[in-house]
């Protein structure tokens, strides 16, 4: 009897044992289960993360004071009438005919302009070089927006148009530079440039522009 007694506490004892042993098992295959998914997720959002901070959205812009160049020598003159010779370095001078050419202006929407300078060679007592910057809406109509122009015979130099504000609405406008020689006849009236100023605020969202040519 006692060793029937004996026997039955120990099956219990092992059956007990058994059960804590599933249910620690289950605990920690449970327990695994969720940190492993836990894992799986984490690298993911640390790299949203770090994403976010290093590659900030097109509104976090960078505004930055830029320069556009033409030389006198890539202007088309205004109709076949012109004659025109090349002096040296873009510098240009009239011949007879009309007396001024055109270039177009590309910049970005919503640069600002801000001055006009244009450089030229002036010894001409009686004429002066002139630069002007016009908009045109495609319909006949036009705004000069800022011009600037030699005084005088100061030779070699350089004229502003002072300081001003435009901003460039490409959907309803083509802005144009005209150079301007006036009565010159000779290489004592030249004009070799114009430079504009402007100012943009620039981020990942001005890629397209700039690689189509719409570059600040």
């Amino acid at each position: 009897m006692s060793k029937l007694s004996i026997s039955a506490r120990s099956l219990i004892a092992v059956l007990a044992l058994i059960a804590l042993l599933v249910a620690a098992f289950s605990l920690g295959a449970a327990a695994q289960n969720a940190g492993d998914g836990e894992s799986g997720n984490l690298p993911d959002k640390v790299t949203v993360v770090e994403e976010v901070e290093l590659l900030p959205g097109p509104e976090a812009g960078t505004t930055a004071t830029l320069y556009k160049r033409y030389s006198a020598n890539v202007f088309v003159p205004y109709d076949d009438d012109m004659n025109y010779d090349y002096q040296s370095a873009g510098c240009v001078y009239r011949i007879s005919g009309t007396s001024w050419s055109e270039h177009t202006v590309q910049l970005p929407d919503d640069a600002e302009i801000t001055y006009l300078r244009i450089y030229y060679y002036d010894m001409d007592a009686d004429d002066d070089a002139g630069a002007t910057l016009y908009s045109f809406d495609g319909a006949g109509g036009y705004v000069l927006i800022a011009d600037a122009a030699s005084s005088g015979t100061p030779g070699q130099s350089s004229a502003g148009s002072g300081p001003f504000s435009y901003l460039v609405d490409n959907t309803n406008e083509a802005l144009a530079l005209r150079l301007d020689y006036n009565g010159g006849t000779n290489s004592t009236l030249r004009i070799c440039g114009v430079r504009l100023q402007y100012v943009y605020s620039y981020s990942r969202a001005s890629l397209p522009e700039m690689l189509n040519n719409a570059n600040p």
